[in-house]
């Protein structure tokens, strides 16, 4: 029987052995198995980096657009007597139009009366502004109507040619005075 015990006693040391040597196999095997799966997350982080920093390169700023040229304006056009025409009564209407900065052309036409005289109408205007912004010179675009020269007067803040401008214009009444109020 004692050698019965010590033939068992062996063979529980060897299957506890056997075990422990079948354990760390899994673990090794295990730990193998995770290092290869972590190995390609790496390599698929650093193409996305890689990626990433190419897009960052060849990004392009976009181009400003250029400020517009022409726009619409406001005024008020006045009318009044002159020494050459004393007896002509005063009115005022409103116009609108553009201006076109690159080419200096003014185009205006009656919007609105403010003060209307009777046998009087609004008369449109088409000029040139001049390249100092100091003065306006253009046709009365009416029947029996000629031309019209302003000077400038007044700047006031808004546009290139917004101020108070002063001159006349040529109509079958006769020579006219003018003030024209640029908003």
């Amino acid at each position: 029987m004692e050698n019965s015990r010590r033939y068992f006693k062996k063979s529980k040391k060897t299957t506890v052995q056997l075990t422990s040597l079948l354990d760390l196999l899994f673990v090794m095997i295990f730990v193998s198995l995770i290092q290869q799966k972590n190995i390609p997350k790496k390599v698929e982080e650093q193409k996305k980096e890689r990626v990433v920093k190419t897009v960052i390169i060849k990004q392009e700023a976009k181009p400003e657009k250029p400020a517009p040229t022409k726009y619409n304006v406001e005024a008020t056009f006045e009318f009044y007597a002159t020494a050459s025409t004393p007896g002509l009564p005063h009115g005022s209407f409103l116009m609108q139009g553009t201006f076109d900065e690159e080419t200096g052309k003014l185009n205006l036409f009656g919007a609105q009366w403010i003060k209307r005289p009777t046998n009087f109408d609004m008369v449109p205007l088409s000029g040139v502004v001049n390249k100092s912004r100091d003065s306006i010179s253009g046709k009365v675009d009416a029947i029996y109507c000629k031309t019209f020269t302003l000077r400038r007067a007044q700047i006031n803040s808004g546009n290139a040619i917004s101020g108070v401008w002063k001159g006349k214009y040529d109509c079958g009444q006769g020579s006219t005075g003018l003030t024209l109020t640029i908003k």
